[in-house]
């Protein structure tokens, strides 16, 4: 008879264990690769143009431009929209001499945007920031799905901006990149 009682028990932890299951595959942040791969470079655009002024840009250096890599945590449907949730890493970058030279930059800055499709791809409506300070995990978890929350906070980052900053410029790979001035 002992046996008996055991089924309901058991029964119900594999109700309860499917169900989170189910929710925890439910909550997963996802990619959707077209998407990502469409509005990249808008974004890529947006982040380069707005707000970030640097060290290089007084110093006389001839074409300073910013030059930024970002990796995607998620994408999410919002209505006709998709909020792209991602980190970026930029570095303010000038020629000089034969080579590159960096000023200022920052590193794993999450930021989520909202952005539409157009006849002529995609567009930037908006875009959202980490806070810095205390404000900083609180404010991720609020723009990100719960997953990519954890997945920002545990140290997701896109490539170094050094490792794209000659291609950025048109000059071959190995062109040697200096830090400062």
């Amino acid at each position: 008879m002992g046996n008996v009682k055991r089924w309901p028990v058991l029964a119900g932890v594999g109700v309860v264990v499917t169900a989170a299951a189910w929710w925890i595959v439910d909550e997963m942040p996802t990619v959707d690769d077209a998407v990502a791969r469409e509005a990249l470079p808008p974004i890529d655009r947006h982040v380069r143009a707005n707000g970030w002024s640097g060290r290089l840009a007084g110093s006389g250096l001839a074409d300073v431009r910013w030059v930024c890599t970002q990796k995607v945590i998620e994408t999410r449907p919002d209505g006709e929209r998709v909020k792209i949730g991602l980190v970026a890493s930029c570095d303010e970058v000038a020629k000089e001499g034969n080579g590159l030279v960096t000023g200022s930059g920052f590193r794993r800055q999450p930021m989520v945007y909202l952005v539409e499709r157009t006849p002529d791809g995609y567009r930037v409506l908006d875009r959202q920031l980490a806070m810095d300070g205390a404000g900083h995990s609180p404010s991720i978890k609020a723009m990100f799905s719960w997953v990519g929350a954890r997945r920002v906070l545990d140290g997701a980052s896109p490539d170094d901006p050094k490792s794209v900053a000659a291609a950025a410029f048109g000059l071959p790979e190995g062109t040697p990149v200096r830090t400062g001035r």
